[in-house]
């Protein structure tokens, strides 16, 4: 069960990922094997300006949107990672979820809240019917996050990436909102509350996970 959060806990929230974000996450892709990973359209790292160039229809939208970045920050404004949604088709009620954490704070449980929270805001406020990501076969942490939140294997893109000389499969996994519905609450009562996120600063919101 939930237990009740205290001052030792670390509270992070989302926010809408600006201009501004776009040179730490720059600095992080400077790994290529990261970026291999995330960002299927980078063969090598870029400068900041030139990701925010190919981001920029990401980043300044009409609505509706086809996509919502956020940045992922604790609450002196430190950005950790960025999350958010993509290729958002309203008329067939899908789209893509993504997920980055900076390194240094893997392994904490922080990509299962953010990437949990961004589906609630798919499903429950944009009322999209069906979530897709993609996996590279040999990434086993993503893996099982996916099928912690409750993702389905649907098919396999083999040799889909190219990274070190070498073709690899992508997996391609998927989530019904009915299958959000089924996992969300059992999911949030396993977790503790030593890491939280919320969408915006109020640690107390309806938006956040592990749920209040």
């Amino acid at each position: 069960m939930n237990q009740q959060r205290d001052n030792n806990n670390q509270h992070f929230y989302l926010k809408p990922l600006t201009t501004s974000d776009v040179e730490h996450i720059a600095t992080w892709y400077e790994d290529i094997n990261d970026l291999a990973q995330i960002e299927s359209k980078l063969s090598v790292p870029l400068n900041a300006l030139s990701l925010e160039k190919l981001w920029q229809n990401d980043l300044v939208q009409t609505e509706p949107r086809t996509s919502y970045l956020f940045s992922i920050c604790n609450q002196d404004s430190e950005s950790f990672g960025h999350t958010g949604l993509q290729e958002i088709n309203y008329a067939d009620g899908n789209g893509i979820i993504f997920i980055y954490i900076r390194k240094d704070m893997r392994r904490r449980g922080l990509a299962l809240r953010a990437m949990a929270l961004t589906l609630d805001i798919a499903f429950y406020q944009l009322r999209l019917h069906r979530i897709t990501t993609y996996v590279h076969a040999n990434n086993l942490p993503s893996a099982s996050l996916v099928k912690r939140l409750g993702f389905i294997d649907e098919g396999c893109m083999r040799e889909g990436y190219f990274y070190d000389g070498e073709y690899g499969d992508v997996n391609m996994v998927g989530l019904l909102a009915e299958e959000w519905d089924n996992t969300r609450n059992p999911l949030s009562n396993a977790l503790d509350n030593s890491v939280a996120v919320a969408f915006g600063r109020d640690n107390e919101s309806r938006w956040s996970w592990p749920l209040n």
